[in-house]
């Protein structure tokens, strides 16, 4: 069968298609690489003249980037095919303008100890694990998650960590999207806060705007711990004179209720360039919701707290706040008193210290009792902050968890010694607790019952902005007043 002249080209077509193809790719391969296998040539040439009795390591050359005006590098599968055998992998090039250390005078990674409450160092007995070699900025340990099936969001200290799911972001590189903001590296879907209009490193970008007419309100949210639960306390002023005539015939009980509040801090650096942070809370209380036997009133409370404070990551740490109380029940009092810490943080989660509480003065009210008979009495009485001196140890936890336990006296020399702790249990949510007992310097046959105090309290504290919502040390240094901190005595 004979076929005609343009089935035998349409035939032929492919074969000379790739015959083509091949030619192109290997005059442009030419062109290209002449140059640089003249500068391997060497290199391969003492590879495959070597002798038998020559070690490896004699023949290998360290990789060097191409050293050439053009922008092309080439991959190590083909350097080391022609002879560039690497010793080790190169590194990454990290990119400035993302990249920052986490310090508190901005001094790099001098300021950046190993301490659980950045959530990023290796600390509290976390060994690195999984190949990652410690250092500053991107640090294995309590900052990543346990393990597969963990919790997100829920690392424990003194655990082996490894960032084989989700790790958590950690110090020197920690972003937000559902997760923290922290000091170093702050972002909401890619925006840092050094664009969000002078934030700094010390919140998030987060600032809700709620239109209240003009000027906007703006309220970043992420600042703030919201915490509620429920208290019992007793002190002297529980106990009320039912017979005007004898001041020392009393009666009376403890109290119980609820409490809750906030609790804000932020940093003094962007507005005054000091070192220092100011916090600012408030708890209100409901206690005796069914009356006393001397009164049907209820007996409610509210606590302010405001001042300055500095953290650190090692050294010297003090603050000083102004504590305003007040409790109305059979009587009214409106009280202050000064609060201070004066302490020392060790190079990791281990805080020593001293605290104390001074009233600013005294007060005196109008007292509407019900005796036994259920006459009324009228009566007054005077009163004052008790002034506490502690010292305390303070072992810190991760996710911003503490706990602290305290011993000391007042001013009437009493004693006291107490426990307070918060114990992370979510991402956002933490659960707080604490007691408070103060041994009567009065004996037992002495009305000791009448003048000793004690304060038991247990809920939860949910921050918006999880635990470096408010930054790494802008965290309110103190908890807002209570009846254990804010204690008050008869005259």
């Amino acid at each position: 069968m004979k076929t005609s002249p343009i089935t035998r080209s349409l035939l032929a077509t492919p074969k000379t298609l790739l015959t083509a193809i091949l030619a192109v790719a290997f005059a442009f391969w030419a062109a290209n690489d002449f140059g640089s296998l003249s500068r391997v040539a060497g290199a391969e040439n003492q590879l495959r003249t070597s002798s038998a009795g020559s070690s490896m390591e004699q023949t290998r050359v360290m990789w060097e980037p191409k050293r050439s005006s053009k922008p092309m590098r080439r991959s190590l599968v083909a350097q080391a095919a022609r002879g560039n055998v690497i010793d080790e992998m190169p590194s990454e090039p990290l990119v400035d303008d993302q990249v920052r250390q986490v310090g508190f005078y901005d001094a790099g990674c001098t300021n950046c100890g190993p301490v659980c409450d950045c959530g990023g160092e290796v600390s509290c007995g976390v060994e690195p694990g999984c190949g990652f070699e410690p250092g500053c900025g991107f640090e294995p340990g309590c900052g990543f998650e346990v393990g597969c099936g963990a919790e997100y969001g829920d690392p424990g200290c003194g655990v082996e960590a490894c960032p084989s799911c989700h790790g958590e972001p950690v110090c020197g590189m920690e972003a937000i999207g559902y997760r923290d903001a922290s000091c170093g590296l702050e972002s909401i879907n890619g925006d840092y806060c050094d664009s969000c209009g002078g934030g700094g490193c010390d919140s998030c970008c987060g600032v809700h705007t709620f239109p209240l007419f003009l000027p906007l309100l703006r309220i970043n949210w992420h600042r703030f711990d919201f915490f509620a639960g429920v208290q019992g306390f007793k002190g002297p002023m529980s106990f009320a004179n039912t017979d005007g005539s004898n001041g020392s015939s009393r009666v009376g009980s403890g109290s119980f209720g609820f409490y809750e509040g906030f609790n804000e801090g932020r940093s003094l650096k962007p507005l005054f360039g000091w070192d220092m942070s100011l916090q600012l809370g408030v708890r209100a209380t409901q206690n005796n919701l069914s009356g006393a036997e001397f009164t049907s009133d209820r007996r409610h409370q509210v606590f302010v707290t405001g001042g300055f404070f500095r953290r650190v990551d090692y050294g010297l740490q003090y603050g000083l706040v102004v504590d305003y109380m007040s409790d109305d029940w059979y009587y009214q009092a409106d009280l202050t008193q000064l609060r201070g810490e004066l302490s020392w943080k060790e190079n990791g989660c281990h805080v020593y210290g001293f605290q104390f509480m001074a009233g600013l003065g005294d007060d005196s009210s109008s007292t509407l009792v019900r005796n036994a008979s259920g006459a009324t009495v009228i009566s007054s009485l005077d009163f004052e902050p008790t002034d506490q001196y502690r010292f305390f140890y303070r072992r810190l936890l991760n996710n911003a968890g503490s706990w602290d336990a305290f011993a000391g006296w007042t001013n009437h020399d009493d004693g006291i010694i107490g426990t307070t702790m918060t114990l992370p249990l979510r991402q956002k949510l933490a659960f707080s607790t604490g007691a408070t007992y103060l041994i009567p310097n009065e004996g037992t046959n002495s009305g000791g019952h009448q003048e000793e105090s004690w304060n038991i309290a247990m809920g939860l504290v949910y921050r918006p902005g999880g635990p470096r919502g408010a930054g790494r040390y802008s965290r309110p240094l103190f908890e807002v007043a209570d009846n254990g901190t804010f204690m008050v005595d008869r005259k």
